[in-house]
């Protein structure tokens, strides 16, 4: 039987709600400054948080209400007001719930949050944060009830950029193509197509097929295409892979692209043997190649269809044997080919079918 362990995480948030008694602290420390908030749409968030003061003590809430609102990032338009109810006026613990009619129809976005405290003839902001101070980060997620979006397709972008005009773009860009070639003037150079936005949705999944890849996958994110690219996840490695594989990327970003790498090794030659009547009998290594950290794909191409082949390699990184496993049939000679009847390929395989929601 197959076992999963999960969580059931509470958000317990210390802030900071500074002092108004016009005491003096002989000793004041760091402020504690609130993680970063996750509310999820379609089910009731409870968030809990417990206030303390710049001595990083419990503050005693008697007497005082709390307010907490959900706002847009830059904090220009409030989503969700809602009053908070005390859990232990000692220990300064306080509580709401953002339930499921507070939360279905808002859209999945970066945002913010602030917490204010009226007590007596006092109305304070709790400092929630050490940059925004009276506003916190939240991310609203729709990761527990996603509405429904469809798959898009991904392109392989050209070193040309995002130019689409007639005349040369800018002479470099930083990171992804530093040194363009000239470009064809007389026709529309193409765009840079192969981006996903994920500005508006904090987690993206992209799908892809592995052909008997060896290499690195990992996804990066930039502010524009003239930014320079950062990495957003962990460097995947595959080792003569053959699956679909699913990638998540989390967090809100203008643009992401998935980079790759197969340079895994290089150089492996060989050639065809082919029976008269359309066959593929044996293949012969001409170029064990180097620096191979797995077996590379083995292509049959030619007037014909069918052949397959696997390759081995050695600890030294070289190609060992190349193996017929399926003679295939109808390799005749065509014109280009001359004599030759089927061509081989040795590449560090594919990958291909790329889609994203």
């Amino acid at each position: 039987m197959y076992s999963t362990t999960v969580y059931l995480y509470q958000q317990i948030t210390k802030v900071l709600l500074v002092d108004t008694s016009g005491g003096y602290f002989t000793a004041r420390y760091d402020p504690v400054y609130a993680k970063q908030l996750t509310v999820n749409k379609g089910v009731d968030n409870v968030l809990l948080f417990e206030f303390i003061n710049q001595e990083q003590k419990p503050v005693n809430i008697t007497g005082s209400a709390f307010v907490f609102r959900l706002m847009s990032q830059n904090g220009d338009r409030v989503l969700v007001e809602k009053d908070m109810t005390s859990l232990s006026n000692s220990l300064g613990r306080v509580k709401v719930v953002l339930d499921i009619e507070d939360t279905i129809n808002l859209v999945a976005q970066p945002a913010s949050y602030s917490i204010q405290r009226t007590s007596g003839d006092y109305i304070q902001a709790v400092y929630v944060d050490a940059n925004s101070q009276a506003r916190g980060d939240c991310n609203i997620v729709d990761s527990v009830l996603p509405q429904f979006v469809p798959s898009h397709e991904l392109t392989i972008p050209t070193i040309y950029g995002k130019a689409q005009q007639l005349t040369p773009g800018p002479t470099n860009y930083p990171d992804w193509a530093l040194t363009p070639p000239p470009v064809n003037t007389t026709q529309l150079t193409e765009f840079y197509s192969s981006f996903i936005d994920t500005s508006h949705q904090s987690l993206t999944t992209v799908k892809m097929d592995l052909d008997h890849f060896t290499g690195t996958v990992k996804f990066q994110a930039a502010q524009d295409y003239e930014s320079i690219w950062y990495n957003v996840t962990d460097s995947y490695s595959f080792f003569d892979e053959t699956s679909t594989q699913y990638f998540n990327v989390v967090g809100f970003y203008p643009l992401i692209r998935a980079a790759f790498n197969n340079s895994q090794g290089f150089g492996g030659q060989a050639t065809a043997q082919v029976s008269p009547e359309g066959v593929v009998t044996g293949i012969s290594l001409s170029n064990a190649g180097k620096n191979y950290v797995a077996a590379p794909k083995v292509q049959i191409l030619g007037n014909g269809s069918g052949a397959e082949a696997i390759a081995t390699i050695g600890a030294d990184g070289q190609i060992a044997t190349i193996v017929v496993t399926n003679g295939g049939s109808g390799y005749l000679p065509i014109q280009y080919q001359g004599t030759q009847q089927a061509t081989v390929m040795i590449t560090t395989g594919y990958i291909d079918n790329l889609q994203y929601r």
